[in-house]
């Protein structure tokens, strides 16, 4: 048996912070190994300002190699339709059922769980590590998860466990300010992309081409 963290999203494209929360997670819930797993069809992105899902890939291949304990997953890649999460780890649930399962997300996203699709579903599919941020509201967190889902019980100022037995975990995450649409704005205007984006992935970034142009716009002149 695996302890496997998943880390999905758009990753359009994938940057510093991205790297960081699947770092932070690894270390803080134990995870042999997390998959960062770029969205085949993000359902609540416009595809027509989305890189190519092999593109947004292959800068996740480049951005984890050498880094201890992460990977890239193509897994949505072959699925067709949006990539709901409920669907994504029920067929990995199937596919590895020996595996222990993580998902990873940041705590606005946990908050917003009762809005996505069958998402006060997703711990009985896996346990959930939710990222904060300095000051973040830890103890809300907590209340939220114990008022959506009955019978938890805490296991410490960090951690619960859901009647499924899954558990919920709280991982601080250091402060990076930057986002994908912050990191496609400075690709236009030819700003630097140092530090915000992975070092392995930046010169592919650089060079660019038809596809990104075509997701993200006109880049500015030379």
């Amino acid at each position: 048996m695996s302890r496997i963290g998943i880390l999905g999203g758009s990753f359009n494209p994938i940057h510093a912070g991205h790297m960081r929360m699947a770092v932070e997670a690894r270390e803080a819930v134990g995870l042999d190994r997390v998959l960062l797993m770029p969205a085949g069809e993000p359902p609540h992105k416009p595809v027509e300002a989305m890189l190519p899902f092999a593109h947004r890939l292959r800068l996740v291949e480049l951005a984890v190699r050498g880094v201890s304990g992460l990977s890239a997953s193509g897994h949505e890649g072959s699925r067709p339709g949006p990539s709901y999460t409920v669907d994504t780890l029920t067929a990995l649930r199937e596919k590895t059922p020996e595996d222990e399962l993580t998902f990873i997300l940041g705590s606005e996203s946990f908050l917003a769980l009762p809005s996505w699709r069958r998402g006060l579903e997703l711990p009985h599919l896996a346990s959930l590590a939710v990222g904060l941020r300095p000051g973040a509201d830890a103890e809300g967190v907590m209340a939220f998860a114990e008022a959506n889902w009955p019978c938890m019980e805490r296991l410490g100022p960090t951690q619960l466990r859901f009647a499924t037995g899954n558990s919920l975990h709280l991982v601080a995450m250091p402060v990076f300010e930057v986002t994908s649409t912050d990191v496609r704005r400075r690709w236009r205007e030819r700003r630097s992309l140092s530090m915000l984006v992975p070092f392995a992935a930046e010169e592919i970034i650089e060079r660019g081409g038809t596809a990104y142009e075509q997701a993200w716009g006109q880049r500015a002149e030379l």
